[in-house]
């Protein structure tokens, strides 16, 4: 009880102390707010993706790979796909034929309509089945592209942003030109790409195998089995996922980019953040030497100047973080931004909110460590003559 009545004095000083140096602790709080706002809004880019590689995610649908495709480049010819399509757990149509589409995949370069910038966007070549896989695809303009024809359709959020894509425009790709005869849209990932005939595309990229299968089960509790059996199945050498795993799989690539970059520029500018609160901290103790030291000399502790100071700190930048975390949410949740090339929208979620807000807690506790041990620590007469 002693020991909490000490540190209740103590922070009673401080707060009154903050409010008397309102320029120190204005410094402080803009600086933790700038490093937090910063550190969300680059981390929403992260978020946004994730959130975008999920969204329209079904768990009746599965995704099948060549065993350690994503680091040997393995595909699956087309004895697989027909095996992996026999499988009875696969949903069929009304006319008996499996609900499943062998999948492959280019990447084309194209400028951005806003800065001419350049950019890659994928290209899928799917089969007839896939838009029975994928029924939330829609048609918005033209017409789907004919097999065995150099024809393309585009997503929706790929031909608004980019050049070059509207219907009757033509694609150079390989030599050949590919004519645009459709856009669709169908929400989340799919609009940012452009999808073709699968053996088309085989044909004129000269590519021996499939990317993968994307298959629709009869219900969701067909996977497990699924899985069990294709990976039983001495014929093909296969992966199996969820829709969602292979999802947020694939979407590692770029969202890990953007978090390392987030990261990153947050560490730097946490960095000098804290050494300003460091310098603000020692500011406001060697203003009150005197008072501590006064203190310390009727009976404080070291450990409760030590907490109390830690809690100022903390309290500096608890509301720099609320209002760089409150800016972020203002500013970029739910705008879009084209990272990398990649189209997607800015997602402020409560997780990198805490993120930022354990960031800024630790800003604090780092930045009055440093002057919390120099007030527990000068000699009582140094500070008793201190001016």
């Amino acid at each position: 009880m002693y020991r909490l009545n000490q540190l209740l004095a103590l922070l009673q000083m401080g707060i009154a102390a903050l409010a008397a140096r309102r320029g120190l602790s204005l410094v402080t709080v803009i600086g933790v707010t700038c490093v937090v706002g910063v550190l969300i809004s680059m981390l929403s880019m992260g978020a946004g993706a994730r959130q975008m590689a999920l969204q329209g995610a079904r768990p009746d649908r599965a995704f099948v790979t060549a065993s350690g495709a994503a680091s040997t480049g393995g595909t699956l010819s087309r004895d697989a796909v027909l095996t992996i399509e026999d499988d009875p757990r696969i949903k069929r149509n009304a006319d008996g034929k499996p609900l499943a589409s062998a999948m492959q995949l280019t990447v084309v370069e194209g400028r951005r309509k806003l800065d001419d910038a350049r950019v890659n966007y994928p290209i899928f070549g799917v089969q007839s089945q896939y838009f029975s896989v994928m029924p939330a695809i829609r048609m918005r303009a033209g017409r789907v592209f004919r097999p065995a024809v150099h024809e393309l359709i585009v997503g929706q959020r790929l031909y608004t942003e980019n050049r070059g894509l509207e219907i009757g425009d033509h694609l150079r790709m390989r030599g050949d030109d590919w004519i645009v005869v459709g856009h669709f849209e169908g929400g989340g990932w799919m609009d940012s790409f452009a999808l073709t005939d699968a053996d088309t595309l085989l044909s004129a990229f000269k590519l021996g195998g499939y990317w993968c299968v994307q298959v629709m089960l009869d219900s969701p509790a067909e996977f497990d089995p699924l899985k069990r059996a294709l990976k039983a199945n001495p014929s093909i050498n296969v992966e199996v996922q969820t829709e969602a795993e292979f999802l947020v799989e694939k979407a590692k690539g770029i969202t890990g980019v953007l978090d390392f970059v987030s990261y990153f520029v947050g560490g730097i500018m946490a960095a000098g953040a804290t050494l300003g609160a460091v310098n603000a901290m020692y500011a406001l103790v060697d203003q009150r030497r005197r008072d501590i030291a006064t203190l310390r000399a009727i009976g404080f502790g070291s450990p409760s100047i030590i907490t109390a100071m830690l809690i100022e700190s903390v309290l500096l930048a608890l509301p720099g973080a609320a209002l760089g975390a409150l800016l972020a949410a203002l500013l970029f949740n739910g705008h879009h931004a084209s990272p990398m090339g990649a189209a997607l929208d800015l997602a402020v979620t409560p997780h990198i909110v805490a993120l930022g807000i354990l960031w800024a807690l630790c800003m604090g506790l780092i930045g009055g460590l440093l002057p919390a041990l120099r007030a527990a620590r000068v000699p009582v007469a140094t500070a008793l003559r201190a001016s």
